[in-house]
């Protein structure tokens, strides 16, 4: 008698094995809890079983088991999938009044392989009736003795399947690993989908205070474990990091902004992410221009220079402001040629910066080329901010006219 044959021999002498297996589930594996800052709606229907070993509601029972542990996802409830499904598809793939639960209370056959047939068109509707976010559907097979596990995951939202998994294993692994591994498959790719709409539930909670510093850190180093190193993750981090400074000096804070600041502009070179735009600008922080500040504080001007230099030309964003920086950088270092350079890309960003033409008045005065004193002096007065700059640079371009 080959293997597979004394397995479904074994499972169908054992009506209570669907129970017996949940309960292992529960107690033996290793839940894979994920951090985040909502759960999402998930239907689980029956797996269509080619075996006939009477898996088709054991497998996703397992599975909805498995998805509440991990706090990721909230299962509906499958007495509820098939109240709906019951009064929602047609009628006449099924006679529905024929359908009836049995004595244990599960439902019949029938029902089960209806709604295992059920195509992808059909799944979205009720699963807009449910309110869920997805749907999974799938079949289970077994080729010789390897059991084979494919499963297929429809976005409610997007109205299109997202993505399918497979996994394989002996019969004897199904509660052991086979399960197991489709569900962080699944999960993992869920969270790789969502993991910026995450990160920024995650940024909205703690900036209403609902969490902690803490709590918000490991949420999203443990989205960010999943997602490998996305930027916009990173980005997110970052904020929370930048948010918490802002209020309080820390040695450990600052390092780790450098940390995070400088993997981004790593990135940002390869390939620009606009999630890291869009996490950064609604944030109200530079961050780039907190890492060089942070690094020039500490005496580290080359350093600085560099992380402007990188933010220039893979950040499209306050690249006025990061030459005015970078400018005044090279001039505390005495290289004038090199701050003159960057204070002029400057004013091709943002003419009307006062700082900057000031400090080249000063550049300028130094050097004995009073046409170009006057024409900053000039600039500073047409976009002076308050009445004292325009006294200043007036009184001056005065003394240089008597």
């Amino acid at each position: 008698m080959s293997f597979s044959t004394r397995m479904i021999r074994l499972l169908r002498k054992n009506n209570c094995f669907r129970v017996t297996l949940i309960i292992f589930v529960f107690t033996l594996f290793t839940v894979h809890k994920c951090d985040a800052a909502k759960s999402y709606k998930i239907v689980i229907m029956p797996f269509r079983d080619y075996t006939q070993m009477s898996m088709e509601e054991m497998v996703p029972d397992v599975l909805r088991s498995l998805f509440m542990q991990s706090g990721y996802f909230e299962p509906i409830d499958r007495e509820i999938i098939y109240e709906k499904v019951s009064t929602s598809i047609p009628s006449d793939m099924v006679k529905l009044e024929d359908v009836t639960k049995g004595a244990d209370g599960a439902w019949s056959t029938d029902t089960v392989d209806l709604m295992a047939r059920l195509d992808t068109k059909t799944i979205k509707k009720f699963g807009r009736q449910l309110n869920a976010d997805y749907v999974l559907k799938g079949n289970i097979s077994l080729i010789g003795s390897t059991m084979r596990i494919d499963a297929e995951l429809v976005g409610v939202k997007a109205k299109k399947t997202l993505g399918s998994m497979v996994v394989e294993g002996s019969p004897e692994e199904l509660s052991s690993g086979i399960l197991k591994e489709l569900s962080y498959k699944i999960t993992d790719f869920c969270r790789n989908l969502n993991a910026y709409d995450d990160a920024l539930s995650i940024i909205s909670m703690y900036n209403q205070g609902q969490y902690t510093f803490d709590v918000s850190e490991k949420k999203l180093k443990e989205i960010l474990s999943v997602t490998n190193d996305a930027v916009g993750i990173r980005a997110s981090l970052m904020v929370i990091y930048l948010s918490k400074i802002s209020k309080e000096e820390s040695v450990s804070l600052e390092d780790k902004i450098i940390e995070e600041g400088v993997k981004i502009l790593m990135n940002l070179d390869q390939n620009f992410d606009e999630n890291v735009l869009s996490v950064f600008s609604t944030s109200g922080f530079d961050p780039f221009d907190e890492i060089a500040r942070i690094l020039a504080k500490r005496g580290d001007i080359e350093k600085a220079i560099e992380v402007y230099i990188k933010a220039i030309s893979v950040y499209p964003m306050d690249i006025a402001g990061h030459y005015k920086e970078l400018g005044l950088l090279y001039l505390g270092k005495g290289l004038e040629d090199d701050a003159i350079d960057a204070f002029q890309k400057s004013l091709k960003t943002h003419k009307g910066n006062y700082e900057v033409n000031i400090a080249l008045v000063s550049i300028f005065e130094k050097r004995n080329q009073p046409d170009k004193v006057k024409k900053h002096l000039k600039e500073c007065i047409r976009y002076a901010r308050n009445i004292e700059e325009i006294k200043s640079a007036k009184g001056k371009l005065d003394g240089m006219n008597d």
